[in-house]
């Protein structure tokens, strides 16, 4: 018998991993926490080491039951928003009177988190093929 999936965006994606078997869902979860540590790991190196808070911020959260696999990270560092988006070309004035100018942004959680979203839902794909589904995409 020749079953067929199409996908045709990331919701399909995931409404269509809500019908697999146990052990495909166990395989996901397991795709999915392993994107989320590799993530981790890229952010944590490519964050400046001159005070380590960007890097000691960073936390990852899983969860998911049955049929559902999370994973998230996140930066819980005080400094991460500024450092991420930086301030946008507004001068930074301390109660001291010192100016430290406009500071640009570090661009380094989202941009590794959005390759790593890629890469997993690829494995995902990967995954309901080798279940015997043919999966269309055309993104």
């Amino acid at each position: 018998m020749n079953t067929e999936l199409k996908i045709t965006g990331l919701k399909e994606l995931m409404e269509a991993l809500k019908q697999l078997p146990p052990e495909l869902v166990r395989e996901a979860q397991g795709i999915v926490q392993a994107r989320a540590e590799a993530a981790m790991r890229d952010i944590a190196g490519a964050y400046p080491s001159r005070s380590g808070d960007l890097r000691n911020g960073l936390r990852l959260s899983t969860g998911g039951a049955g049929v559902r696999a999370t994973a998230r990270v996140v930066n819980t560092s005080q400094h991460a928003y500024v450092y991420e988006r930086g301030t946008r070309g507004k001068k930074r004035q301390w109660a001291n009177g010192k100016n430290t100018g406009a500071m640009p942004a570090g661009k380094v959680l989202i941009p590794i988190a959005v390759l790593h979203r890629r890469v997993m839902v690829a494995a995902l794909v990967d995954l309901v093929t080798r279940a015997g589904l043919t999966v269309t995409t055309t993104a």
